[in-house]
């Protein structure tokens, strides 16, 4: 079962860290947009409905029905 309230808390907490990170516009925030960009599509995606789509990360804010390790 999902838990779309953990999913949506979770998007709204790396929406919050993209925009910051977008703005601030520091060389070393690349590595870690691209991270959040495919978390944010990743979180879509399941909330749409695609529960097929997992994750492969180990971090500990995402539910962890949607966790698995590489």
């Amino acid at each position: 079962m999902v838990d779309y309230a953990a999913l949506r808390s979770r998007l709204w907490d790396v929406n919050i860290e993209y925009s910051a990170l977008v703005k601030a516009k520091t060389e070393g925030s690349l590595a870690r947009i691209a991270q959040l960009k495919a978390e944010r599509k990743t979180l879509m995606a399941l909330l749409a409905g695609d529960t097929t789509l997992r994750l492969v990360s180990a971090n500990p804010m995402l539910p962890a029905a949607h966790r698995q390790s590489a």
